[in-house]
């Protein structure tokens, strides 16, 4: 096995490896897309319609919660262990939102602001005025956080040069989250020169003196790849400014990958404990870390069925949900045990297909890193994405849900709850 994985190594340079290894800023991977930018490009042309809330829709949303799907079908000794961040993509509508267990997630983020490198301001919020997801999510007791999303080299260079654009989009930002009464910014800033580095740190420390003077209490946290090895997002230097890093810690394995593999294999060179350690030995405490996981999967057409093995074209990213619907049960699955995650081979004729993704079993793994290396908790890209399926909320209790009321956890905010009950007479 340790032969195997050494084979491996190399394979992964398409994704995040090469990317962060990059030390020629006139020659870094323009190519490489993440699944976070791969999902907006998708679905840029889509918009969730939904009426703004009313009297009616709140009564709606009360007797939801109260049927006990959310936080009120556990006692109120119940509390989170751990942070439980999940990102929501904006093209779910209230078919996804309505399946969520908002009493499992500790931050509900919104996906996303997207950025005008030019101004500061925003290309597009979608939705983040009028959707009742951060209505819902707030009458259970979460914290709400707006993802600011901007991808791209030159995009980053051009918006992390520009002070006035920051001055702009802190403008902008405060008021959008006073319109939604939220907690806080996910900065989602991926591809950035190595000589913009000090530009970041800069920028995210103007954010958090904007934040404390106009809006305190207000939180910043900031998504990190999981291979960062030029030390572009200088953790040291922004943890002062920063309530958690949200580890992606997906992407080993990608679109343009040239060999199949797990997206996020928990052993090994590469790998989700390597990230930890490469992130843990700056000195920043582990308990300002996230670890972010992958409902999803890779697919590939693959050269044979064996592991590894050579890709021939990219398949596509499927959802734990279609995933569960379409392959479990019809394919066999496998066991990686390297990686510590499943895959399932679709053989007929010539066409061979290899799909690598994450089951109740592998996350459970995952998971136990957060008490292993002490983290802060765990994040999850992205909610919506096992519609249909309670099993990966199920894990989330076993894992991060304490109900005898004498560990220490993580308090839900009471928000409207109460107030709504007392005007409603529930």
């Amino acid at each position: 096995m340790k032969t195997l994985f050494k084979i491996l190594i190399p394979m992964v340079c398409s994704c995040y490896v090469l990317l962060a290894q990059e030390t020629a800023e006139e020659t870094p991977d323009t190519n490489f897309v993440s699944v976070r930018q791969e999902q907006l490009q998708m679905h840029e042309t889509e918009e969730i319609a939904e009426p703004k809330d009313s009297a009616g829709i709140t009564r709606q949303l009360m007797q939801y919660l109260k049927s006990g799907f959310a936080e009120s079908k556990r006692s109120s000794k119940c509390l989170l262990t751990k942070e439980v961040y999940g990102y929501h993509p904006y093209w779910y509508g209230s078919e996804y939102y309505n399946y969520y267990d908002f009493g499992l997630l500790s931050t509900f983020c919104y996906f996303s602001y997207e950025l005008n490198a030019a101004t500061g301001g925003y290309k597009s919020i979608h939705s983040w005025e009028t959707t009742n997801s951060i209505t819902y999510a707030q009458m259970a007791g979460c914290k709400v956080d707006l993802c600011v999303t901007n991808f791209g080299y030159n995009a980053n260079s051009r918006f992390l040069r520009n002070p006035k654009a920051w001055n702009n989009f802190a403008t902008q930002i405060i008021k959008l989250l006073n319109l939604r009464k939220a907690d806080g910014v996910n900065l989602d800033f991926e591809q950035i020169y190595k000589s913009d580095k000090a530009n970041f740190t800069k920028f995210v420390a103007y954010l958090y003196e904007r934040f404390k003077t106009e809006r305190p209490g207000t939180t910043i946290t900031i998504a990190v790849p999981p291979i960062d090895y030029n030390n572009t997002y200088d953790v040291n230097s922004l943890a002062p400014y920063t309530a958690h890093f949200v580890i992606m810690a997906y992407d080993y394995y990608c679109a343009d990958s040239k060999h199949a593999g797990p997206v996020a294999p928990l052993e090994g060179y590469i790998s989700l404990k390597a990230t930890l350690n490469k992130y843990l030995v700056s000195g920043v405490h582990p308990s300002k870390f996230i670890l972010a996981v992958p409902y999803y999967g890779r697919e590939w057409q693959t050269q044979s069925s064996s592991v590894p093995s050579a890709t021939t074209s990219y398949v596509q990213t499927p959802t734990y949900s279609q995933i569960k619907n379409d392959y479990v049960g019809k394919y066999r699955e496998r066991w990686d045990n390297r990686s510590a995650t499943p895959y399932i081979v679709k053989s007929k004729s010539a066409d061979i297909r290899q799909c690598w993704f994450e089951n109740p079993e592998s996350l459970n793994l995952k998971y136990d890193l957060t008490y292993e290396y002490q983290l802060g908790g765990i994040g999850i890209w992205a909610l919506g994405y096992d519609k249909g399926h309670t099993d990966l909320w199920q894990l989330l209790e076993t894992k991060f849900m304490d109900c005898t009321g004498y560990a220490g956890g993580i308090p839900k905010k009471p928000y409207y709850k109460k107030l709504l009950e007392e005007y409603f007479k529930f």
